[in-house]
């Protein structure tokens, strides 16, 4: 029996679940040369190339080691971790450099952390002009516009005005035409037949090498051409043709001819444009007007108003560092944040319960993990989207820090086409804001203990709002949700 005893208490398990042999003397050094990688261009990891951005690796001798890269404020973002082979990836935003370092990280016999250094060159895009990412995204290297039926109440997309007839371009509108009213328009397209742009759903893509094409509703290309952009700087800043309002224009679109949607001037004979004024452009707006050389003051011009919720980053972070506070016009009794009843139904505003007050968190601090007010209860605190860094930090009205961490987004190409947790509904977000925990204003599950999320459903996001919510996993439809609302500041 004391034979018996003996085997079984021989070893230590724990110390046995990270020891290797020969380990004692393991260097950084020896442990990076040990780690073996093969890159690859897609995340399917099916075709090699020497600067893929997806990595797939071996250790000899097999160890279990954690990979992961630093930022410039010594912040881990861990690419991969318990595992002694595995895969990871290492996607640079447009900008940085190619050559990128990484650490692999285990433990000793002795329980001591070693780390190990590399680097690898991959593949980074070339950093887009500031207006191409505007109209064709940084992030995801298209844009796909629509009709703006939202742009005036009669839900007309394009027509006629009256040239620089004021500083607000919309002043001068005499007549719009609805997408399907452009059915009944053809007498001003040089073929007089429709194509099917003639539809709320016909889409247009900008690509970031410069091509565009038109689609009907069904998909199906109508065409296609190339453009370009002179003059922007990101200001209203060229005057019109004839001089009479000096900033009327952010510059000049220019196409292959019949490029854009219903690419036709209004009474031109079949007449396409290829040079047209941007009156408009940001994260979900495109605006583009023409009128003929020559052309004075409230003579005939040619409008077109596009809209857009495919890109995500241009909206949140405006390809740079963007700030938002509470939208205390949200609702009526100026709530931001408060607790509604999960899934209620297509509109998400329908099962708010109640919502309190940006000052008003003061006396909600039993939903925090402190206790302790920090700044951010009150309407001025606001939050920061860094583009480069993707950090979201946030700070009191007066500017002083409170706290901050990573963010990513999973965009849905702002389609509403992410189900409910509890799949009740199968259009309720545009995706999934994850950060860090703690990383927004007042970032607390309502009647959660202090508890603080990091997946957000993205309930609106557009150039001027911001609404998330949270609901824990196997909520219900009516379960208790916590939603926020934010604004740009």
């Amino acid at each position: 029996m004391v034979a018996t005893v003996g085997l079984l208490t021989a070893c230590n398990p724990s110390k046995d679940d990270v020891s290797m042999p020969g380990d004692s003397g393991l260097t950084g050094e020896q442990l990076a040369s040990g780690f073996s990688v093969v890159q690859y261009a897609d995340e399917t990891y099916t075709t090699e190339a020497a600067d893929g951005n997806y990595f797939k690796f071996t250790t000899s001798p097999a160890r279990v080691v954690t990979v992961f890269q630093t930022d410039d404020e010594g912040n881990r973002n861990v690419l991969s971790a318990g595992k002694a082979n595995g895969t990871f990836k290492i996607v640079p935003k447009r900008g940085n450099p190619t050559e990128q370092t990484y650490y692999i990280e285990t433990l000793d016999f002795n329980g001591n952390t070693i780390i190990g250094q590399r680097t690898a060159t991959v593949y980074v895009p070339q950093e887009l002009e500031p207006v191409m990412r505007w109209l064709a995204s940084d992030a995801y290297g298209s844009k796909t516009y629509k009709w703006d039926t939202e742009f005036r109440e009669d839900g007309a997309v394009w027509g006629n005005a009256g040239y620089a007839a004021g500083d607000d371009w919309t002043g001068g509108i005499w007549w719009g035409a609805q997408p399907e009213e452009l059915n009944n328009q053809l007498q001003h397209s040089d073929t007089g037949v429709a194509t099917g742009e003639e539809n709320a759903d016909a889409t247009m893509v900008l690509y970031d090498d410069g091509n565009i094409a038109c689609f009907d509703a069904g998909g199906n290309q109508i065409r296609k051409g190339k453009y370009s952009v002179t003059g922007w700087d990101g200001t209203k800043s060229h005057a019109s043709i004839d001089g009479s309002v000096a900033n009327w224009s952010y510059g000049t679109l220019t196409t292959t001819e019949g490029s854009i949607l219903f690419p036709f001037q209004i009474n031109g004979g079949g007449t396409k444009p290829t040079e047209f004024e941007i009156i408009q452009l940001d994260a979900n707006h495109l605006k583009l007007m023409y009128a003929a050389p020559g052309t004075g003051g409230w003579g005939e011009a040619t409008w077109w108003a596009f809209k857009t919720n495919s890109d995500d980053e241009a909206a949140l972070s405006a390809y740079a560092s963007k700030s938002w506070t509470w939208d205390t016009e949200f609702r009526e009794d100026g709530a931001v944040w408060g607790n509604a009843g999960y899934a209620a139904g297509d509109d998400w505003t329908g099962g708010i319960w109640w919502g309190a007050q940006p000052a008003e968190l003061n006396n909600q601090l039993q939903h925090s993990d402190t206790g302790v007010a920090t700044g951010e209860e009150n309407a001025d605190a606001y939050m920061t989207f860094d583009w480069k860094t993707g950090k979201v930090t946030t700070y009191a009205a007066d500017g002083s820090q409170i706290r901050g961490g990573n963010y990513s987004v999973t965009w849905l190409g702002g389609e509403k086409a992410q189900a409910s947790v509890d799949g009740s509904i199968a259009n309720w977000a545009y995706g999934t804001l994850t950060t860090d925990p703690g990383s927004i204003l007042f970032p607390f599950k309502i009647n959660g203990g202090g508890e603080k999320p990091t997946d957000f459903e993205i309930l609106q996001l557009d150039e001027d709002h911001l609404k998330l919510m949270y609901a824990a996993p196997g909520t219900g439809g009516w379960g208790e949700a916590t939603w926020w609302a934010f604004k740009k500041k």
